[in-house]
């Protein structure tokens, strides 16, 4: 695997790595502490329970409320890597994940729904293979990743529902989201290793188009999304979407499937030439325990593509496992 995609990661290091011996500076790794902000506002939120301070029954025309889901269409059974919630992959390779995606303040009126939402999430991944397992997958987690951002999400609840069927939802979503790259070097006072050649993901927009469509006992969930970067980024834009279906089986059974695809296209840069196009291809199949506090998700994946962080260079294709929750 690589092709014309590899030699461009090949340029792309030489290119960095000239620069420096040059005398012209390397790209240090970003560290602006969004992630950890990001990650503890996400805990804040969780620990505080919603209040409406209108409901539909109230006033059928008009309800506002605070702290709740930042979309109708939820993003938490989605196959991305970019999904904030609680996750511990076990396989391939230990990778662990905390965060949330939450509405702080919401509108209904006329059959529209508006919510305000903040996301943030740090995600921890190790270069290794698990070794064992002992309470949690074990192995030297060095990568990690921070994202924030904000949303806007605009949901047409009468129509799809007059549409679609009782169930149903259209939502669209606007979202800005920040994401950085980081590397831990070893606790034992080891000799680091230099990743200043690896592309950072920096500033985006992201719109988003999503619909929900419940037929009997079966949920469908489809969604595009295209991130639009900032000037002076690494990458210029990257569509993806989504696919889910969910069997309401039992009351505390649900099996799902979900496939999510992106590709990133690089940007042509004055100081290191063009970047190398990275793309993901990824599927979960498993099964949902439902709650009222939120869904259990126990599944196996597969993985096509580009591994994510620092790692980005790396194409492979992996069989994993893992368990994840999500509240919203």
């Amino acid at each position: 695997m690589g092709g014309a995609n590899g030699e461009r990661a090949e340029d792309f290091r030489a290119e960095t790595q000239r620069r420096r011996d040059a005398g012209t500076g390397g790209r240090p790794l970003p560290w602006d502490g969004g992630g950890a902000v990001a990650a503890l506002a996400a805990a804040v939120l969780l620990a505080c329970p919603g209040k409406a301070l209108a409901s539909e029954a109230d006033d059928p025309g008009i309800a506002v409320w605070f702290l709740g889901p930042a979309r109708e269409i939820s993003h938490s059974t989605s196959a991305s890597r970019d999904t904030a919630l609680l996750r511990m992959l076990l396989l391939p390779r230990p990778v662990l994940a905390g965060g949330g995606d939450f509405g702080v303040f919401a509108l209904r009126a006329v059959g529209v729904s508006w919510r305000l939402g903040f996301f943030g999430m740090l995600e921890l991944e190790s270069d290794q293979e698990t070794k064992a397992f002992v309470g949690t997958p074990q192995g030297d987690i060095r990568f990690w990743r921070g994202l924030w951002g904000y949303s806007v999400a605009c949901s047409l609840d009468r129509l799809a529902e007059r549409w679609l069927g009782e169930g149903s939802a259209l939502e669209a979503t606007l979202s800005f989201r920040h994401e950085s790259e980081h590397y831990t070097g070893s606790n034992d006072g080891d000799e680091g290793t230099d990743h200043s050649d690896r592309p950072d993901i920096g500033n985006f927009w992201m719109p988003d188009l999503a619909v929900r469509w419940r037929v009997g006992p079966v949920s469908l969930i489809a969604r595009y999304q295209h991130k639009i970067f900032m000037p002076d980024m690494f990458y210029t834009h990257g569509p993806g979407a989504d696919l889910t279906v969910r069997w309401h089986l039992w009351d505390y059974i649900h099996p799902f499937l979900s496939i999510f695809g992106e590709y990133l296209f690089g940007a042509e840069r004055a100081d290191v030439g063009r970047v190398p196009d990275a793309y993901l291809v990824r599927g979960l199949l498993g099964i949902i325990v439902p709650s009222s506090y939120g869904d259990l998700q126990i599944f196996f994946s597969a993985d096509v593509g580009h591994r994510k962080g620092l790692a980005v260079f790396t194409e492979e294709a992996t069989l994993g496992a893992g368990i994840q929750a999500a509240f919203f």
